[in-house]
């Protein structure tokens, strides 16, 4: 199993990343695709962004609550058809990629009518919601609806990254990701205008 991890910058890469290290844990990070993360210096971001969404089997749509009306002076980012988050949701639907909508706090899966026709399907596609009184609980039911395999208590990631740790815990503006049993590290509400090359809309 492979998973992809679309979300947009600016409206959920704390959850994202939260998501990408809760996925990891359970199938392996070689199996989990996270850009700033899986893309190799040196890489062409869109050959990279496009091969994994083909060859993946699921790609966990984050939507947050600017995420439909994300972009700038020339409009929403969604609109746009050069917009990677589109783009990438577009291309799953049209080669049977199994996109699970991940929905943060009280944001509402997108309607037909807020959506360019390339993105129609994804209204159809049953979703899972994140409330952030009970964050674990959110992400083990996606888990349990991505049927992803149990790991038995004590074993490491299927992995040769050597990932240590859990997912830490999330908020509705941080998360804090324990990657080492020194300490956990504190990844905070960032702002990124490029993830390994992959420009999305600057909506700040």
């Amino acid at each position: 199993m492979r998973i992809f991890v679309n979300y947009r910058t600016g409206d959920g890469e704390s959850t994202a990343l939260a998501v990408a290290r809760y996925l990891s844990e359970r199938i392996g990070e070689d199996n989990v695709f996270y850009d700033t993360r899986s893309i190799p210096p040196g890489a062409l971001f869109d050959h990279e962004l496009l091969r994994n969404v083909w060859r993946s089997d699921i790609m966990v749509a984050i939507i947050g609550p600017r995420w439909l009306d994300a972009g700038d002076a020339d409009g929403r980012a969604i609109d746009k058809p050069e917009d990677w988050i589109r783009r990438e949701i577009a291309e799953a639907l049209s080669h049977q990629v199994r996109v699970v909508p991940f929905l943060i706090g009280d944001a509402p899966l997108p309607g037909v009518a807020d959506l360019p026709s390339a993105l129609a399907d994804l209204t159809r596609c049953q979703y899972v919601k994140l409330d952030f009184r009970s964050p674990d609980a959110g992400l083990q039911r996606l888990g349990d609806v991505l049927d992803l395999p149990a790991r038995a208590r004590g074993d490491r990631p299927r992995s040769g990254r050597g990932q240590r740790g859990g997912i830490g815990s999330i908020t509705a503006t941080t998360v804090t990701a324990v990657t080492d049993t020194r300490g956990p590290v504190h990844i905070g509400d960032r702002t990124e205008t490029a993830r390994g090359g992959r420009a999305d809309q600057d909506d700040t």
